[in-house]
């Protein structure tokens, strides 16, 4: 998708969330040291949040000592190792390989996602040729989303059964809990407890998946404060 301008408000969820999404679409070696940097960057910023509450950090603190040529390729290799191929892929940055019945890419949750997309006007690049539910484009779509629940915040919610376009930011919020509380909750785990299972997992990638579980936890968390039981309980993803 085409990436999304954002307004001011939630800079820590937009540092983390565009750095992440730029080191899972990295191309090679130059695009893993960039968005490793700047994930290192966010956390020198704005510190660990769980840290600063008393538990445990997310990922173990600083950057990588050896910021040479080489020490990025041999991270690009393991990088394509776990995510891209062109052998099988131990760790598919695919939602519907952790979601289907039998694993498989452009399933019924990449359809859910896809629906998503175009609800907030975006469609992947090949749409139809390229699965949707990446996890490079799911974060793009939660930063999009991310602006929005602000506005959300101050306009009320819509009681018509479709939603209307001019009521996007009202709606907002339910569709940033179904995508990263119920979607993304049901596989980024597993996708990050595999890929970290997996041997010589370079301290980058290592950091990066572990960041992007604790920020997919806390989403998670913040989610469940804000929402009722009966409120978490749809299936499929909402229309905005």
């Amino acid at each position: 998708m085409d990436h999304i301008s954002l307004t001011p408000g939630t800079p820590r969820d937009a540092c983390l969330l565009r750095a992440l999404r730029d080191l899972f679409s990295a191309r090679g070696a130059d695009d893993i040291r960039a968005a490793s940097l700047a994930l290192d960057a966010c956390r020198t910023r704005f510190g660990c949040h769980r840290a600063m509450r008393g538990a445990p950090p997310c990922a173990p603190p600083g950057v990588d000592s050896i910021d040479a040529p080489g020490h990025w390729r041999d991270t690009e290799y393991a990088f394509n190792r776990l995510f891209v191929g062109p052998m099988a892929v131990p760790a598919p940055p695919y939602a519907s390989a952790w979601l289907e019945t039998e694993p498989r890419l452009m399933g019924e949750s990449t359809m859910d996602v896809r629906n998503l997309y175009h609800a907030l006007g975006y469609a992947v690049p090949d749409e139809g040729a390229t699965p949707d539910d990446h996890l490079s484009f799911e974060l793009d779509a939660a930063l999009a989303l991310l602006t929005l629940r602000e506005a959300a915040d101050t306009v009320p919610s819509s009681s018509a059964p479709e939603p209307s376009p001019s009521s996007l930011a009202a709606d907002a919020q339910e569709a940033w809990r179904w995508l990263v509380a119920e979607h993304m909750g049901a596989w980024v785990p597993r996708f990050v407890q595999h890929a970290l299972s997996q041997p010589d997992v370079p301290p980058a990638i290592a950091r990066a998946l572990a960041m992007l579980l604790c920020w997919q936890e806390d989403a998670a968390t913040a989610c469940a404060h804000r929402h009722t039981p009966e409120a978490t309980a749809k299936a499929s993803a909402p229309s905005l």
